[in-house]
């Protein structure tokens, strides 16, 4: 996911750039951390990186797929 995508799936869910959830995805989705190096450098848990990970793939592959968009 390119960080564009990500700023656009947040815009859509009114989400805030700055909660963990999004950092989160960022970190995982756009920078390639795994989650454990995410929560350690958000200082969080790991469930909450997962869930913010979760969150914003989950609407990137809703996404594609009404878009028919593959990968």
């Amino acid at each position: 996911m390119t960080l564009e995508q990500l700023e656009t799936l947040v815009k859509l869910m009114r989400g805030d750039m700055n909660s963990l959830a999004v950092q989160s995805a960022k970190l995982v989705l756009v920078d390639g951390l795994s989650q454990a190096e995410a929560a350690t450098k958000l200082g969080t848990k790991p469930n909450t990186v997962n869930n913010g990970v979760k969150r914003y793939s989950e609407a990137n592959q809703e996404i594609k797929k009404v878009y028919f968009i593959d990968n």
